[in-house]
């Protein structure tokens, strides 16, 4: 009688090692989602070493200063990691800034072969990381994983590519569509857990930046309030071209923040600039931005903070701010809380009198995420001129 004999599978040994790749790779990007909220203006990055099939070292970059991934992970396999694979979500750089070259550290480690994500978009890197361990005899390769490195360091992209930070405008709705009441009144439109995960964007963000009429209406504090103490509070930026904030609203009060407006000859204004910095706030003055303006460029707005190393700056602003900040063409993502409640009357986030430009640049935007948070729904919605193999 015969058997019925089980056929053996074939296996690809390349697809296998192409599959532990992967599997290897997606462990430092877990890794890299660690620093999530502390590693600005540094880019969030992970690092796994691998000797014999197993992990023999891994870690992420914390805090700008402090040690690399790379350094990390090799000082965690000690020495196993002689003649190992290193798995890393960006190139490693190879300058010496706040610390040394991690190329130096990986070629003293005795590593044989660097496995990297994405090159680093950092000009002063830009691939020469890569260049000089290939040159020192380590073995290099891609895994053009580019999509994965953008997505955890939109800002950081952005920023060495264009000179500008990513800007993602924060907005909470009603099901009808309006921010608010006529009478500017909004608390609270979402549930407490739509208002907690606000918070956290909040903590991923280099800055929050809003318009003088929203402090003036709200008083808000604009810090990070989730019961998480490891949760940094950002740089709190207010455009407030006519100077006419309270020195006293509750926006100053704590932490680090920065007050946007024009260049004045004023002697009341100067005054209340110099009694601004007295008290710690930095103002930063910006010319008109035409002969009949009363306002200042956003976009030179945002080179500002583009010097103070932004990379993610998150508005929570009024319909002014972010109407402007649409028509300049310099808004990079919509983050949008939708709650199952009816206002029927009141404000929008966009001025009414722009919906026409709005229908006309519909075609601009596409949902990367819907999810329930709480009784609220949470939308991102990114500008397409991010379409990953055209921005790579």
């Amino acid at each position: 009688m015969k058997l019925n004999q089980k056929k053996i599978p074939e296996y690809n040994i390349n697809n296998l090692m192409d599959l532990l790749n992967c599997v290897f790779m997606d462990r430092a990007f877990e890794l890299a989602r660690k620093g999530l909220n502390t590693t600005m203006p540094n880019p969030r990055v992970g690092c796994v070493i691998v000797a014999d099939g197993k992990i023999v070292g891994e870690g992420y970059h914390r805090w700008t200063g402090q040690d690399h991934a790379e350094i990390i992970a090799i000082k965690s396999a000690g020495g196993k990691a002689r003649n190992s694979s290193m798995y890393i979500t960006l190139e490693p750089c190879s300058f010496r800034g706040k610390t040394g070259p991690c190329t130096d550290e990986i070629l003293r480690s005795g590593i044989r072969e660097v496995i990297v994500a994405s090159k680093d978009p950092n000009p002063r890197v830009a691939g020469k990381g890569l260049a000089k361990l290939k040159k020192a005899g380590v073995s290099v390769s891609m895994r053009e994983d580019f999509k994965q490195s953008f997505e955890l360091n939109p800002g950081f992209f952005k920023r060495m590519r264009t000179g500008l930070p990513w800007v993602r405008v924060k907005i909470a709705k009603s099901m009808d569509g309006y921010i608010a009441l006529k009478s500017g009144e909004s608390k609270w439109i979402t549930g407490t857990e739509a208002r907690k995960d606000g918070h956290r964007w909040r903590a991923r963000s280099c800055c929050i930046l809003t318009g003088s009429h929203t402090i003036r209406a709200d008083n808000p504090l604009l810090t990070v309030r989730v019961g998480d103490e490891s949760l940094r509070n950002p740089i709190k930026v207010i455009v407030d071209p006519n100077l006419i904030c309270d020195i006293d609203s509750k926006v100053f009060a704590e932490g680090k923040t920065i007050l946007v407006t024009l260049n004045t000859k004023d002697s009341i204004k100067f005054d209340k600039i110099k009694v601004m910095r007295d008290k710690n706030i930095d103002v930063i003055q910006l010319p008109c931005a035409g002969p009949s303006s009363a306002r200042f460029s956003l976009k030179l707005l945002l080179m500002e903070l583009t010097e103070q190393e932004c990379n993610e700056v998150q508005v929570e602003a009024g319909p002014g701010l972010v109407t402007s900040l649409f028509k300049e063409k310099l808004i990079d993502e919509f983050l949008i809380y939708q709650s199952p409640k009816i206002l029927g009357k009141g404000l929008s986030f966009i001025d009414k009198a722009n919906e026409r430009e709005l229908l006309r640049r519909k075609s601009e935007w596409s949902f990367t995420d819907v999810s329930m948070i709480g009784d609220d729904v949470r939308m991102v919605l990114r500008n397409n001129k991010y379409d990953i193999p055209s921005f790579k």
